[in-house]
Order: structure tokens, then sequence, then C-alpha cells
């Protein structure tokens, strides 16, 4: 069931709910999220095959325009989890809260730096226009990674937030912005669909990030370790279900997801074929150290500040899914 729900705190915004369990009796849990990509499709596998009913858990997802606004959710206790950038942990624990990251997901910045044809390297970039979804999300953090990479300054270009991919892919064809960052199929989308170029592949050139992570607020890991330790349990083995099913986790995807068959197995083969496992270890230390230098530049809160010094890793639970042995029997 799909129904579209305005909240109302501090801000609006449009949000999708995705009822991904129907079981009597069983405390609602809602995960919430940046989109509808192939990152987020282990939730949609662990609803299809039960596990989430396997272990006593009724988890709606909800879908957002940004992982930034998805952030908001857990800090008014509209969701309990959120899976998206790990930026967002640090940038809310500077201010006072209380997330920290439960898992990894994809360790490297997933996003591939897509420009118009005229645009031949990313040195071309300097005076042009590059569409993010918002500013403090993971494609505001690499632009500026991506740039300083190759010695851009970031002051040189002009950055515009749009929201969602299908936003930044129409601005870039028509060529209100000059470039863009996509994950996975849209980043192939926009190069064999609409003739962009591809001006980088973040995750080839090894650049460390936590793109996509579990997190939760301390105070409900506190309050309910066990629901949060099944919820983790579910999406494990979920994650060996898609590795080993190919064909049925891109039918899963194809159900929220609109694209050509083809996109479908591209989104598949590079974030659950090739980098999936990231879910069973931490995000990179040196990723994180990143985010806390990049805010840093403008933010007096975040100088000095250190992994340990915002507790915003919490490795408690897969720590103890490892030791138990869980991850090695469901692995097999």
């Amino acid at each position: 069931m799909i129904k579209r729900l305005d909240f109302v705190r501090h801000f609006a915004l449009l949000a999708i709910f995705i009822a991904v369990g129907d079981l009597h009796g069983a405390e609602k849990i809602r995960v919430s999220g940046g989109g509808m990509t192939p990152l987020h499709s282990l939730i949609w596998v662990a609803n299809q095959e039960g596990l989430f009913k396997k272990y006593g858990m009724d988890v709606e997802y909800l879908a957002m325009n940004s992982g930034t606004l998805g952030v908001q959710t857990l800090l008014s206790n509209d969701s309990q989890f959120l899976f998206s950038t790990g930026a967002l942990a640090v940038t809310a624990d500077l201010q006072g809260a209380d997330i920290a990251m439960i898992t990894g997901g994809f360790n490297l910045f997933a996003f591939k730096l897509v420009g118009r044809p005229e645009i031949r390297s990313v040195q071309d970039l300097r005076g042009k226009k590059i569409s993010i979804s918002q500013f403090g999300s993971a494609t505001d953090f690499a632009v500026q990674a991506s740039l300083e990479k190759f010695g851009v300054d970031p002051k040189q270009v002009t950055v515009i937030q749009l929201g969602a991919s299908s936003n930044r892919l129409t601005a870039l064809t028509n060529g209100s912005t000059d470039a863009s960052l996509f994950t996975e199929p849209f980043a192939t989308m926009a190069i064999k669909k609409h003739k962009m170029g591809l001006l980088l592949d973040m995750a080839e050139a090894g650049m460390a990030y936590p793109q996509s992570c579990l997190m939760i607020k301390r105070s409900y890991l506190d309050a309910n370790r066990d629901k949060a330790t099944n919820f983790v349990k579910a999406l494990v083995e979920a994650l060996f279900l898609a590795k080993r099913d190919r064909a049925m986790t891109i039918q899963v995807i194809k159900k929220y997801i609109r694209a050509d068959d083809e996109v479908y197995g591209i989104g598949y083969d590079y974030f659950l074929g090739a980098h999936a496992e990231g879910l069973l270890s931490m995000p990179d230390r040196k990723g994180v150290e990143l985010v806390i230098a990049q805010l840093a530049k403008t933010n007096p809160k975040a100088k000095g500040q250190t992994v340990e010094s915002l507790r915003v890793m919490e490795p408690s639970i897969l720590d103890e899914l490892k030791k138990s042995g869980f991850i090695d029997k469901v692995r097999r």
C-alpha cells in the first residue's frame, strides 16, 4: 500500500508511506530514507519474503525527497530508523542530537558525477552550475569532495538544490544545469538514454564516505535494543537472500522504481552484487572523518571533533551478531 501524507513539524514535506508489513498486534516500526533507490531494496525484500514478520515487526518505509528530510522524522520520533547518509548523524549530533550509525551500507561515495556533453572533465566545471538534492546532503558533500580532488575550488561553481534525482536529471537534460551527481540507475539513464557524459565514478575512485548506513537515536536504542537487533537481523537475511536470487530482487525493485529493464540490472549489480555486504561492517572511519573535516570549514562546532567525541558510531549490534555466529549462519 502506498499513500501520501503531509508531515508538519517545523517544516512541511511530502512523504510516501509504503507499508511493508501487516502484523496484527505488533508495534508499528517506521524507517525513513532519502527516496527510493536500489540502496533501499533490502527493506523491500525483507517485506516480500516475510522477514520483518519473522522477527515480530510491522514496518513502514518513508520515502523522502532527501535524507535531510528523513533525519527530521527520526528527530521528531515519526520514524525509528533512518537509512541514509551518515553525514546526517554527524550534522545532527553537532547540534546536540543523539543519532548513531549502527551498520554500514554503501561505505564509499556511490555517486557518479555526470555532465552535459560539452563538459569534458571535472576541471571544466569552473563557472558552471551543479545541482544537488539539498544543502547538507550526501550530494552536497560529494560535490565538494569531487571538486577538491581535481583542484577546483568549490567557490568557483554555483551549486543549486533541486531535490530528487528525477528533478536533477530533468534540469541536466534541458540545460538548466551543467552537471549533477546520481546514484545508479539514474547515472546510467543520464548517460545512455540522454547522452550525458561521465566525469567521475566516485566509488571506483575509492573515495570513502558513509553513503548509506542504518541510523537510530541512542535513546531509542537504549530502550528498544531487542527491536533494533531484530531489525538488523531482518536486513542481514534480506541481504543474502537478495544476493542469491538476482531475478527475484530485480522484480521487487521494479515495484518501486520505474526504469528500463536494462537499468534494473545495472542498479542491482552496482549496489547489491558489488557492494551490499557493506551492511555487515561499520562505515569507513576515514569517510566519517571527511564529513567532520568538511563541516569544520563552515561550522565552528565541528572544529576539534572526532568520531569518539561525537559518539556517532555504535558497532555493538553488529559485533553481537558476528560473535553469536548469526551472520555466518544466514550467509550459507
